[in-house]
C-alpha cells in the first residue's frame, strides 16, 4: 500500500511540475518595466489558484496564496513515514517564532506574521504560546519553549534567543524523524543544509569580528561537520578558511563565500549557489517514481522558486538596477 501511495503521489507531483515557472517568465519577470507588468506574468501562470490583488505593491498576498498551496498539496501528497515532512516542519518553526514574539510585544492577531500550516495547524501552535500547555507539541518545539518561557520570566529573553532556541530545535526534530525514515536523499538534503548553515554563520560572525563563543551560540546540531572543526577557524583569515574547507563537499560555496566576503560583498553568491546545490539533490532522481525524490525536488524547487519571485519583485519595487536581480537568481529544477 505504501508503495502504491507512493507511486500515486509521485504521479500527481508530475502535473504539478508544470506549475513551476519557466526560465523565459522568470526572465520577463526580470526585465519587465514596471512592477505591474511583472506581476501580471504571475497572473498568467495561475499562482496562488488565481488570486489576484488591486495594487501591484500587494504582490505578497499572491506569493503567500501560492505558498498555502503548495504546503496544502505537500500535505496530502506526502506518504507516511516517509520523511517528507520534514520538508514542512520549518514551517512549524518559523509559525512558533511568530507566536512567541507577538505575544512579547503584545500583539493579539499574528496572521500577519505566519508561514502556511506545515505539520501543525496554527491554532495548536497559538494555544500553547498563550497558556504555556505545550502537551499537544513534538518534544524538542516544547523543550524550546520551555526554555524562552524561563527566560522571558526572568528578563533575559531577546529576539535572537527566541530564533537560536527554535532553529536548534528545528534541527534537532527533523533530523530525528529523517535518521528513522532511512532516505538517503532527504538525509543528504538536510545534513548539507546544516552544514552550509553553519559555514554561512561562520563567515558572517567572522565579518562582524565576532568570537568563538558567539558561533558556538549560532551553531545548529546535526550535520556532518562538527563544531569544534569550524569554530577552530573563527581567527583565520578568509583564504585560509577557503583552503581549509576546500576538501568538503562545499568547495564551491566556500570559494564564492571567500570571494564575496575578501570583496567586502553580502554573501549573495553564495546563497544563490547553496539553494542550487540542494535542489540538485533531489534532481537527480527526479523521474524515480518509487523514491520520495520527485515530490521533494518538487517541494523545493518551489520553494526556490518563490523566493526568486520574491526578490525579483521587491528588487523592481525598490528599483534595483537588472545587474543586482540576476546576481539573485537561482537555477531551474525542469
Amino acid at each position: 500500500m505504501a508503495g502504491q501511495s507512493l507511486i500515486y503521489s509521485n504521479a500527481r507531483v508530475k502535473a504539478m511540475e508544470n506549475t513551476l515557472l519557466s526560465a523565459e517568465k522568470i526572465t520577463r519577470m526580470t526585465y519587465a518595466d514596471s512592477l505591474a507588468e511583472a506581476v501580471k506574468i504571475l497572473y498568467e501562470s495561475n499562482y496562488g489558484g488565481g488570486v489576484m490583488v488591486d495594487n501591484p505593491y500587494a504582490f505578497a498576498e499572491v506569493l503567500h496564496a501560492e505558498e498555502e498551496r503548495v504546503a496544502k498539496f505537500m500535505r496530502e501528497a506526502m506518504p507516511d513515514d516517509s520523511g517528507l515532512d520534514t520538508l514542512l516542519m520549518p514551517l512549524d518553526y518559523h509559525n512558533a517564532k511568530a507566536f512567541v514574539k507577538a505575544k512579547a510585544i503584545g500583539m493579539k492577531d499574528a496572521s500577519i506574521l505566519l508561514a502556511p500550516v506545515g505539520t501543525i495547524s496554527h491554532d495548536v501552535l497559538q494555544e500553547a504560546v498563550s497558556t504555556g500547555d505545550t502537551s499537544m507539541l513534538p518534544n524538542p518545539m516544547a523543550s524550546a519553549l520551555a526554555v524562552i518561557a524561563t527566560a522571558t520570566a526572568s528578563g533575559e529573553i531577546t529576539p535572537r534567543m527566541i530564533d537560536i532556541e527554535l532553529d536548534k530545535a528545528q534541527f534537532t526534530a527533523i533530523m530525528t524523524k529523517v535518521k528513522k525514515a532511512k532516505v538517503k536523499s532527504l538525509t543528504k538534503y538536510w545534513t548539507s543544509h546544516i552544514d552550509i548553515t553553519n559555514i554561512s554563520t561562520l563567515f558572517r560572525c567572522k565579518r562582524i569580528e565576532a568570537d568563538e563563543k558567539f558561533f558556538l551560540e549560532n551553531f545548529m546540531p546535526g550535520g556532518d561537520i562538527n563544531d569544534y572543526v569550524l569554530s577552530r577557524l573563527i581567527d583565520d583569515s578568509f583564504e585560509a578558511i577557503g583552503e581549509k574547507l576546500k576538501y568538503t563537499d562545499y568547495a564551491k560555496l566556500v570559494e564564492l563565500a571567500v570571494s564575496d566576503s575578501v570583496a567586502g560583498k553580502a554573501l549573495i553568491s553564495y546563497e544563490a549557489e547553496w539553494d542550487n546545490y540542494l535542489m540538485e539533490i533531489f534532481k537527480v532522481d527526479k523521474a524515480d517514481i518509487f523514491s520520495v525524490a520527485p515530490i521533494a525536488g518538487f517541494y523545493i524547487a518551489k520553494k526556490i522558486e518563490l523566493k526568486m519571485v520574491r526578490m525579483i519583485l521587491t528588487a523592481i519595487k525598490n528599483k534595483a538596477s537588472e545587474s543586482d536581480i540576476k546576481a539573485r537568481l537561482r537555477g531551474f529544477y525542469a
